[in-house]
């Protein structure tokens, strides 16, 4: 008997004995419906209680709790908007369509219903949610976990939540594929643990983990319930085999990850690498970075102008000062800075021989953002800690509530600070050369500021002589009477911010202290931001209440011999005990004024020991309504001059962007593939032709086929002729036969074999191409799932 014979009787006993249970397969495969309804809805509600797990998860990044049900509201509704379009057996597009618009309904619905209309979301609705997201991310950039329900906070992470559980639908129920499913609330969950709070985390893992896994184990289940032909007779028990075996594995993994773990030795202590210090020294405390408190500001002005941040018991008032911001980039003031316990005597930057006067403050927190403990400049000790488990950094001299205390409110706490008593020829000595290197490598970079803000500052300076004469005569350039103080104007604090600004002539302290502290740097003044809170309203006790029309930024320039000192350029404000150099009395808003469109009078500055300086408008510089800035209309700002919805379609270009190029890698990828094949099996005749088999299988994908790796050539062939073309259908019963026959047969195949071969293969994909409509040949392009081994593709 010939090879060719024996195969073809194998064959015809293989497709005799295994038909029924192999077409029985297939048709599983063809339609999920096929599958148990109760394995399949166990699965869908499974995978919402990995969603209703991850919403657990936020409650690591707020206070309270009272975020949950509306965010596991939204997580069930996006569940079942994508389940119930899937149900009724529509595609992909038809679902993202009515997720959407799914999710603009239960907005309004949950979060804004008092801006709908018949429960339909309106254009109220949006500049509802767009104000919250703004407002949110300025509080998020300014203050550490846990943080407020904010709704803008609360918005945000129901969006979150819509859109894991709409690719968590769709990864596993579309294209069956479990871990994909998870791959989007794991990384929301990640995001979670990164910038959360010590709190419930064992809890929120176990509930996680716990959950995952068991949405691992059922989708498997209902896998095999469909798909697996091996249990084709017996599916039950195949089901329970494997619920069993996993049950036992996720058991025996939560026990010993959440219970043993944690119970070991040396499981609290410091990490063996301590990584995130890799270049830092050996100092031992942890490293802060913070986002400027400066976009804040507004909204505190405004939004909390009557609500009391604290109050302070002290002998005399001063500016309360939260931190300094030493960092421009040209969009934001920022700082970052090694924090250290504070206990003993707080280092010092105040230069030696300095004359200060000692204030202790007692400081009681009743609604002020963590992490600031605010205090007169410079603090030299922490007298009563009040349980904040205060840190302090040094060079900003700066006091935070320690990393463990997730809340200042209510807290009281006594420091002692030293602070500066200026002598007007101590800072008129200072020199440029004086300072020193390090000072001036930090502070002193300037921005790329226009060309229009240097040339301000350098007209602003020009008489000048002394680094005193140049920082007091930019302050008085601000305090001319040109200026208007209001906060009818966005805030922003970057270069086009600064630049719009010195062209209005219209802005509050957030742009008053911005501008100066750039055009200090641009004339070679080290200098930087200032943020905290004027003295406030002291009662007849003699406590200062500070409330949020209070808060407050100012420039602080570094003058050799003398350190940092606090200049102000916002008109009607003024420094308690600086006006024997800064020429300005003590003041500050008076309770309960306007917030707004408060034009202040022009000053004429006069220093003891100085020639009186006078700043004029200088014709040059009047606001020329034609040469403002394009695009600087009063507007919500996003860190500067970004605009929440710039940041929005930039973000949304990027991911289209990503999705684009994902989406060439596919087809790409695929010619790679199908090169390396050719180059891996295409050296000898008999491989050629294996080449020209595979080609023609692929093209089976375009009719939605599926293809058994088990199934022989014959196996194939017959069932494809079913459906694909006649002529088709013919080529591949010809190929398959000189496939069989060269896997088989003792010779390699001649020349003539191997281009008939080739001719078939052609014909193939020809005539399926022809067959099937130019969207189905794109997506089949597009479609990634044949790259991945052991992925089948069913008909629709």
């Amino acid at each position: 008997m010939t090879a060719v014979a024996r195969d073809a009787a194998i064959g015809h006993d293989r497709v005799t004995s295994r038909a029924d249970s192999r077409r029985t397969t297939q048709r599983s495969e063809a339609a999920p419906t096929t599958a148990s309804p109760f394995a399949l809805i166990v699965t869908e509600l499974a995978l919402l209680t990995t969603s209703i797990a991850l919403v657990y998860g936020f409650s690591r990044l707020f206070v309270d709790r009272s975020f949950f049900w509306r965010l596991a509201g939204f997580a069930t509704v996006s569940h079942a908007t994508a389940a119930g379009v899937r149900r009724l057996g529509r595609g992909i597009i038809v679902a993202t369509t009515a997720s959407l618009v799914g999710l603009a309904i239960t907005i309004g619905v949950v979060l804004y219903r008092s801006t709908t209309r018949a429960l339909l979301p309106t254009w109220a609705t949006r500049d509802a949610g767009r104000t919250d997201l703004q407002s949110a991310w300025k509080v998020f950039t300014a203050i550490r976990t846990p943080v407020p329900v904010h709704p803008g906070f609360v918005l945000g992470a129901c969006l979150a939540m819509w859109a894991v559980a709409f690719l968590a639908d769709w990864a596993a129920f579309r294209i069956w594929s479990p871990f994909e499913a998870l791959a989007p609330g794991a990384v929301v969950f990640i995001f979670c643990s990164l910038e959360s709070a010590e709190k419930q985390r064992l809890s929120s893992t176990f509930a996680y983990a716990g959950t995952a896994l068991f949405f691992l184990l059922v989708h498997r289940a209902l896998r095999i319930d469909r798909t697996a032909s091996w249990l084709a007779a017996e599916p039950e028990n195949g089901r329970r085999a494997v619920v069993r075996t996993g049950v036992l594995v996720a058991i025996v993994a939560v026990v010993v990850g959440g219970v043993i773990g944690p119970a070991l030795p040396g499981s609290d202590a410091g990490a063996a690498l301590a990584w995130r210090r890799l270049g830092k020294g050996n100092q031992e405390s942890p490293s802060r970075v913070t986002i400027s408190p400066l976009v804040t500001i507004r909204s505190r002005l405004v939004s909390l102008a009557n609500v009391e941040a604290f109050t302070v018991k002290a002998d005399q008032p001063d500016y309360w000062r939260l931190t300094s911001l030493d960092q421009f980039d040209g969009s934001a003031w920022t700082s970052s800075g090694e924090y250290e316990t504070a206990k003993g005597t707080l280092p010092s930057h105040l230069p030696d021989g300095t004359s200060t006067q000692s204030l202790a403050q007692t400081f009681t927190i009743e609604a002020l953002d963590p992490p600031w403990m605010p205090a007169a400049y410079e603090p030299v000790s922490v007298v009563l800690d009040g349980g904040t488990k205060a840190i302090y950094e040094s060079e900003s001299a700066t006091l935070t509530i320690g990393n463990k205390v997730t809340s200042g409110e209510g807290k009281t706490y006594t420091i002692e600070s030293r602070v500066p008593v200026r002598d007007v020829n101590v800072l008129r000595a200072a020199t440029d050369s004086a300072v020193p290197q390090a000072i001036r490598d930090r502070y002193a970079v300037a921005p790329s500021l226009t060309g229009f803000v240097r040339s301000r500052a350098t007209q602003a300076t020009r008489n000048t002589t002394t680094p005193f004469d140049r920082a007091l005569a930019l302050q008085n350039f601000f305090r001319n009477g040109s200026f208007t103080y209001s906060l009818d104007v966005a805030a922003g604090q970057g270069v086009d911010s600064i630049d719009s600004f010195l062209r209005r002539r219209v802005g509050y302290c957030e742009q008053y202290a911005s501008a100066y502290a750039a055009m200090a740097r641009s004339l070679g003044l080290p200098a930087r931001v200032a943020v905290g809170f004027t003295p406030g309203d002291q009662d007849a006790n003699g406590l200062w209440h500070v409330r949020g029309e209070y808060a407050h930024a100012w420039p602080e320039v570094y003058l050799a011999g003398a350190g940092w000192v606090r200049f102000e350029p916002t008109p009607g404000r003024g420094a308690p005990g600086d006006q024997s150099y800064t020429g300005v009395p003590f003041q500050q808003v008076a309770p309960g004024a306007p917030t707004s469109a408060t034009t202040v009078p022009a000053t004429t500055t006069t220093v003891a020991g100085t020639t009186p300086t006078t700043s004029t408008p200088d014709s040059t510089a009047a606001v020329d309504p034609g040469s403002v800035a394009q695009g600087t209309a009063p507007g919500a700002r996003l860190l500067g001059s970004t605009t929440l919805l710039g940041a929005i379609v930039r973000i949304a270009l990027g991911l289209l962007g990503a999705l684009v190029l994902a989406t060439l890698a596919v087809p790409t990828w695929k010619v790679l593939r199908r090169a390396a094949r050719r180059r891996r099996i295409g050296n000898t005749a008999r491989g050629q032709v294996a080449v020209a088999w595979e080609e023609a299988v692929d093209a089976l994908g375009l009719l939605r086929l599926p293809v058994s790796p088990a199934a022989t050539p014959t196996e194939i062939a017959d069932d494809a002729s079913r459906t694909a073309p006649k002529e088709a259908g013919e080529a591949l019963h010809r190929l398959a036969t000189m496939t069989t026959e060269a896997r088989y047969a003792p010779i390699e195949p001649d020349a003539d074999t191997v281009a008939r071969a080739a001719t078939a293969a052609t014909l193939i994909q020809s005539t399926i191409r022809a067959h099937v409509s130019r969207g189905r040949r794109i997506r089949q392009m597009l479609d990634p799932r044949p790259l991945f081994p052991g992925t089948t593709i069913t008909a629709k």
